[in-house]
């Protein structure tokens, strides 16, 4: 009889945490995407400031591979734009990446953020003022609890100081240029 109790309290408790859990698994891919984002954006900055270079990131298929090039895709890469082109060729040092889960839904409105050796940013033409970068689930940017500003999406905007921040809540993600959940 004890053991029948025990079971029933183990699978009550079960019932309960399983779903909670993948919740905060669904929302821990969005943070740490955000966060991954923001992080290669301050070392390229700052690593444009220490060696006194133009630093660019861009969109990568491949950003884990030494030899990763811009294209499209989810992840990112950053390096020493040697030739000023905003594009990685052969003998430009790769400096860090940003691989993104595929489980997060990932939009940008730029395709090459660019660093100079004051930190600040440098316009490169055809691209926006804010560098824009939203990741999303299937839950959109909706807010994560009934009345609450924060969203279940996070967004990071770098501003043309060079500077980064995340976003979270619903209304400045919706207001964000150039970037949607899908």
């Amino acid at each position: 009889m004890e053991l029948m109790v025990t079971l029933t309290v183990a699978a009550v408790l079960l019932g309960l945490g399983v779903p909670s859990f993948r919740e905060y698994q669904r929302n821990n891919r969005l943070t740490v995407s955000a966060n991954d984002m923001l992080s290669l954006a301050i070392a390229s900055r700052n690593e444009a400031i220490r060696r006194q270079v133009t630093v660019v990131m861009c969109p990568s298929a491949n950003p884990t591979s030494t030899t990763a090039t811009c294209g499209t895709g989810s992840g990112w890469i950053a390096f020493i734009d040697g030739d000023n082109n905003c594009a990685r060729v052969a003998g430009e040092e790769l400096l860090s990446n940003a691989f993104i889960s595929t489980d997060v839904n990932a939009t940008a409105n730029s395709t090459c953020v660019k660093y100079g050796s004051t930190g600040y940013r440098v316009p490169v033409p055809g691209q926006p003022t804010n560098a824009n970068f939203l990741y999303c689930d299937s839950r959109g940017n909706v807010a994560r609890f009934p009345g609450k500003p924060v969203s279940n999406a996070r967004a990071v905007e770098i501003l043309p100081t060079g500077r980064g921040s995340v976003v979270k809540y619903v209304s400045e993600i919706s207001a964000l240029a150039g970037v949607a959940c899908p």
